[in-house]
Order: C-alpha cells, then structure tokens, then sequence
C-alpha cells in the first residue's frame, strides 16, 4: 500500500514540477507494481538499469552515426585540448563513482528516494535538470565516506 502511495507521489511530483522522466518512470513502477506477475517487478528491475545506460549511451552517440561529428576530429579534440583531457578524466572518476553508487543504492534504500526527491526540488526550484542517480549516488558514497 505504502509503495504504491508514493509511487503516485513521486509520478505526481514528477509531472507537475517538470521532470517527465522520474514521473513517467514511477508511473510504470506504480503500474508494474500493481498489475505485473510476481517476480516480474524484480526481473525488470534486475534489467532496467542496464537498458537505462545503453539507452542513455546511445542517445549520446547517435549524433556520431548521424555524421554530424567526424570521429577523427573529435578524437583529436579529446587528445589534444584542455576541455577533451578533463572530460575523459571525468568520465573515467565518474564511471567509478557510478559503480560505488550502485553499490550504495543496493545497500542503503533511502540513498535512491532522497536522490529523486533532490532531483525533483533542483528542477523545480532551481531550474536544473534530472541528474544521473548513478553518479550522484556515487558522489554522495564518496561525501559519506569523507564525512
């Protein structure tokens, strides 16, 4: 009962404060939640993350295939200018905070909740956009570490 109230929350929130991806997504939990078989709810939740990246990821490259960046050029940008260094120094930090995220999303439940209702507040109240849960999950793993 308590899990479909706030799923409904956070769809809610989600859609009134302009996030459409977290208020969609709980929606279809709510909806899996509510209407699936048992076990589904955990066999798509064992898979989701893993479609969410692909997704994500080829979201990011299909401007590549499109060839509206010529892949030559665009190495040569990472290797040889300041903002091309410092990303791939970032993505290679970012990848392994993603992983120490995950593990602490596992561990500690509350991480996930505080991190949408975080990223629901930052689009409404501060004009952001929805943040990658992986990494700041592995951001707030590295601070709970530090503190």
């Amino acid at each position: 009962m308590w899990e479909s109230l706030l799923l409904l929350a956070l769809g809610a929130l989600g859609l009134a404060g302009g996030n459409d991806a977290v208020g969609l997504a709980a929606l279809l939990a709510l909806a899996l939640h509510t209407l699936a078989t048992p076990g589904t709810v955990e066999s798509v939740a064992r898979q989701s993350t893993e479609l969410g990246i692909l997704f994500l990821v080829l979201g990011l490259l299909l401007p590549a295939a499109g060839g509206m960046a010529g892949a030559p050029e665009l190495f040569g940008r990472v290797a040889l200018t300041r903002t091309g260094l410092l990303s791939f120094v970032v993505g290679l930090v970012s990848s392994r905070l993603a992983a120490d995220g995950v593990s602490l999303m596992r561990e500690r439940p509350e991480v996930l909740l505080g991190l949408v209702l975080g990223s629901l507040a930052g689009v409404w109240a501060l004009g952001g956009i929805p943040v990658g849960p992986l990494v700041a999950a592995g951001l707030v793993a590295l601070m709970a570490r530090l503190l």
